[in-house]
């Protein structure tokens, strides 16, 4: 199975990390989700542009058929988290996740910080996943 499951809903597809100029700098393909590294930079960064101009904000979610984009920007890139549409702990998720790796991301991502969004992401879904366990038991 593919990416970390809370019943029949993934919680983390993949993680992207894109500078401001729209370059993508790490693809951390998890679940089904995958895009093609360039474009999704190009698209983040023509969204956000786009966000900038309307509204003076920053874009932090978008619904893409199946599929939820939830954006936060840390360390002057943007971490974004793609998530199962029904889930509706994306937002949380990628907060605690962008907590984890605060600090570690910038212009330059090493394999080393690539396994530390894999590592941070299983380890915010899993405790997702546990509480839920947890709940269900004791209903």
């Amino acid at each position: 199975m593919d990416g970390w499951f809370l019943g029949d809903i993934t919680l983390i597809q993949s993680v992207y990390v894109v500078n401001e100029r729209g370059e993508t700098l790490a693809a951390v393909p998890i679940g089904e989700f995958q895009m093609d590294e360039v474009l999704f930079g190009g698209f983040l960064s023509a969204i956000q542009m786009y966000s900038q101009r309307l509204s003076g904000k920053d874009l932090k979610e978008l619904t893409l058929e199946n599929y939820r984009m939830i954006i936060s920007k840390t360390d002057r890139v943007f971490l974004v988290t793609i998530h199962d549409i029904k889930d509706k702990n994306a937002p949380d998720l990628n907060e605690k996740l962008s907590k984890l790796v605060e600090g570690t991301l910038g212009e330059i991502i090493t394999d080393e910080t690539i396994e530390l969004i894999k590592a941070s992401a299983t380890e915010v879904s899993g405790g997702v996943k546990r509480a839920t366990e947890w709940a269900s038991k004791m209903l």
